[in-house]
């Protein structure tokens, strides 16, 4: 049987084409403008007989717009909201994948949209960062990212290193760490130990924060 995580290499893609992210860019650029000129209308309907500078409440929407064309034009340049990237370096031996892409050796990392799995079949050296954390996955791990903001990631099953601050949800609980710890999700839980700085676990059983050294088991 196939496993539907590791496809063709040649028909991988890198995510969003370049033309479709202009679209998407250009639509979200009409549907900007619309409502500014709508908010405009309304407030020169508001006060006819009034300066119609640009006040208070003018400027709020035009710094909205702004905004909102500023993460567009982030979006489409560098693979996330106003810098943040999600990033897949392979293994260094063995398969590896991330997305629809196969790995038989190490290369360049690249970069993944909220949605792409990723993991390691038998290599050891497979690495996600995402925002200003890291997974490191052992053989057999799986993960994926479930949001780039927040910056997020989803632990599917196997053993992984976490490193730096990152947030980690899974079937058994949401892990908020800074420092590091050992991640394993299998049958029996999410098992979490931690090396360095400190882990807050939220499970069905409520919240538990894990300091360097301690360990435990959320099922």
């Amino acid at each position: 049987m196939t496993d539907p995580e590791f496809t063709d290499p040649r028909k991988s893609h890198s995510g969003p084409d370049p033309d479709t992210l202009a679209r998407r860019a250009e639509e979200l650029r009409r549907e900007v403008a619309a409502r500014v000129e709508d908010q405009r209308r309304r407030l020169y309907a508001d006060a006819p007989r009034k300066s119609v500078g640009a006040g208070p409440r003018m400027r709020l929407v035009l710094l909205s717009a702004f905004v909102i064309v500023m993460l567009a034009w982030a979006g489409r340049n560098s693979g996330g909201p106003l810098g943040l990237q999600a990033a897949f370096t392979p293994a260094s031996d063995g398969v590896s994948f991330a997305g629809r892409r196969t790995f038989e050796a190490q290369g360049d990392a690249v970069t993944l949209v909220p949605g792409d799995v990723v993991g390691a079949r038998d290599g050891r050296g497979a690495s996600l960062v995402l925002g200003d954390g890291r997974l490191e996955l052992e053989p057999g791990a799986r993960a994926a990212v479930a949001s780039l903001m927040p910056p997020r990631a989803r632990l599917l099953g196997g053993t992984v290193r976490a490193s730096g601050r990152i947030r980690v949800v899974s079937a058994h609980g949401i892990l908020d760490l800074e420092g590091e710890a050992e991640l394993r999700l299998d049958q029996s839980g999410l098992a979490v130990g931690v090396r360095a700085g400190e882990a807050t676990v939220v499970s069905p059983d409520g919240s538990r924060t894990l300091a360097a050294g301690e360990s435990a088991l959320f099922q």
